[in-house]
């Protein structure tokens, strides 16, 4: 496993890819550049390369992640960040095998960074997506998180499987977890998942508001200094109250889901823009396999997967602001809400879980070794 910005204990790439590939048998080890000591886990070792200071240090650090990557003396590598795809190339010539994990739909998720000059967003886009398309080209194999990016990478006629980020089954409690009246997000807090939308929202937790006795948990890193800037004002005089929890920083995966697991309901707002729309929230299984009701906006991505009979709750885009109405409704049933909380549960026991879509990924694998080898 090979990476650059993801962390050497990402959820898909170590919780997920690694340890399938461990309990299948094989040795694993998970390169990438960070900060600390990671010990073996699971069977599965690190190499763990200094962490540059910004992304232009990062992107030009290839050279040293290949020479580790080439030290490893691996039967395949599993590249996860596009901006490292030329390090496939290298190892190409050298006659290792390499498979492009892609996570999101790069080309437009990199070019909309706030780092890119907007007259230059356009440029931008086209250059990510010629840099990802020749190493999708050029790799042995394709795995995508979602439909959209195995689409959007089929020109490049390599052999593709879809694993989804769902949650992994054993991450499913065998009965609903005790819970508190807490509404939470997890993820990037920012304009288009309406984060400033959802700070406004603790003036109806405050005493005497409509949800009073519940409280709001938004976990995770601010979009930039200035976005965080508009969440302070607009959260105003609830900022530091016990029913609004904001810390303003990235919080673990593991600890963000241990308060999952006791929130009741689970926040997933975006405005439906061309890339957005394509592509599965995966806190919403995340929320879903906790027994936390999801909240969130109706994506095109969801037709044939996903429906309120799993459990979830749609709204149209330009209806989020009716979610304290929504929350309103759902308490004033609790024999209900639990019910539909089960069924969150149910689904993703039975449907929405990593083992279910990975069952052919040590197969897929062990083919694209075997026809390079």
């Amino acid at each position: 496993m090979v990476a650059s910005v993801h962390p050497p204990n990402d959820a898909r790439i170590f919780a997920k890819e690694a340890k399938t590939l461990v309990d299948a048998g094989h040795r694993v080890t998970v390169l990438t550049m960070a900060s600390g000591d990671y010990s073996p886990d699971y069977g599965i070792e690190f190499v763990v390369l200094p962490r540059p200071k910004n992304r232009f240090k990062r992107v030009l650090s290839a050279r040293k992640i290949f020479e580790a990557a080439i030290a490893l003396d691996a039967d395949l590598y599993i590249i996860h960040d596009p901006e490292i795809l030329r390090i496939g190339r290298w190892l190409g010539r050298k006659g290792k095998p390499y498979i492009y994990d892609a996570h999101e739909p790069y080309p437009d998720f990199i070019a909309e960074k706030a780092w890119v000059p907007k007259p230059f967003k356009g440029v931008m886009k086209k250059i990510v997506a010629a840099e990802e398309m020749r190493g999708a080209k050029m790799s042995s194999g394709i795995i995508a998180a979602m439909r959209e990016n195995a689409d959007r990478l089929a020109p490049a006629n390599k052999p593709t499987i879809v694993l989804h980020n769902y949650p992994r089954i054993d991450a499913v409690p065998e009965r609903l977890p005790e819970k508190e009246n807490a509404i939470i997000y997890v993820g990037v807090v920012m304009g288009v998942r309406f984060g400033v939308e959802m700070l406004k929202m603790a003036e109806h937790l405050a005493p005497g508001a409509a949800l009073d006795g519940w409280k709001l948990q938004i976990l995770g890193h601010v979009w930039s200094p200035k976005y965080l800037a508009k969440c302070r004002i607009a959260a105003g005089k609830h900022l530091g109250k016990d029913y609004l929890y904001f810390p303003e920083r990235f919080v673990p995966y593991a600890d963000a889901m241990r308060t999952v697991e006791r929130a009741r309901v689970g926040l997933s707002f975006i405005v439906p823009t061309k890339k957005y729309n394509q592509c599965l929230s995966s806190k919403v299984f995340d929320y879903m396999s906790k027994g936390t009701i999801p909240i969130t906006t109706w994506l095109d991505a969801y037709d044939g997967i996903l429906s309120e009979s799993d459990g979830p709750i749609f709204v149209p885009h330009g209806q989020e602001n009716r979610v304290v109405d929504i929350i309103s409704d759902l308490i004033k049933d609790e024999t209900a809400m639990a019910q539909r909380a089960e069924t969150c549960m149910r689904a993703a026991r039975e449907k929405f879980n990593w083992e279910k879509d990975a069952k052919i990924f040590p197969e897929f694998i062990e083919k694209i070794y075997k026809g390079k080898s």
